[in-house]
């Protein structure tokens, strides 16, 4: 005679042990006094008509926070508002850092349901410059102009348009000078040149130009024999 055996109902098992795990993990998210580290966007507001930051900004700020489970589990999961959190510069050329405590109050304004303890970096180093526009005279540099032998140039060179603004921090474009030196790409020439030409502009994202091209032209004939 066969003893009998009960089948083990491991998809029983499986259930009954996540039940635990949730009711369990609900359980302890409901209490407070826990802490973590969370992230917010980080806007800042200065007048940029009149003042360019020379290094990038921060575009995020971490902060210790604590509360309620649940409470730190929405922020950490970014499911509430996340809307940025705005910093006003008024003085840009006189402010070096950001000043971390009033950013704390800030945050603590702009977060009601947790408790901001601390910003979790000491500080952010800040760097402003005056905003401006200057205008550069285009010039060819025709002592590298390349010609074929016993070819010469026969006219004005003509550039347009002959000035360009550049806009910009005004202690780089200060070192710049006054004028843009461009060069004739093409080598070796016995006709008319008549082309665009890019401007050697800085390789620099602070610094913006209403063209980065002008036009080039010039005659070009044979010295006779």
């Amino acid at each position: 005679m066969k003893t009998f055996q009960p089948k083990t109902d491991y998809k029983a098992i499986a259930i009954c042990l996540l039940a635990a795990i949730v009711f369990w993990i609900m359980n302890a998210l409901n209490k407070d006094g826990y802490s973590d580290k969370i992230s917010f966007p980080l806007q800042f507001t200065y007048n940029d008509s009149l003042y360019i930051p020379t290094q990038p900004l921060p575009e995020k700020i971490s902060v210790n926070v604590s509360g309620n489970g649940w409470n730190l589990l929405r922020k950490a999961l970014a499911l509430d508002d996340n809307s940025p959190i705005k910093y006003a510069i008024t003085k840009p050329l006189k402010t070096r850092f950001l000043n971390t405590g009033s950013l704390a109050d800030s945050i603590s304004d702009y977060i009601k349901d947790v408790k901001v303890n601390y910003v979790v970096a000491d500080k952010f180093e800040l760097e402003f410059d005056r905003k401006i526009s200057k205008d550069f005279v285009v010039k060819v540099d025709s002592s590298h102009i390349s010609l074929k032998d016993r070819y010469v140039i026969t006219s004005l060179i003509n550039v347009n348009p002959r000035i360009i603004t550049l806009v910009g921090p005004e202690s780089v474009l200060a070192e710049m000078g006054s004028t843009i030196l461009v060069k004739v790409p093409s080598q070796r020439l016995q006709e008319n040149y008549d082309d665009e030409v890019k401007l050697p502009l800085p390789q620099n994202a602070l610094i913006k130009a209403n063209k980065d091209r002008v036009a080039v032209s010039f005659e070009v004939a044979e010295l006779l024999k």
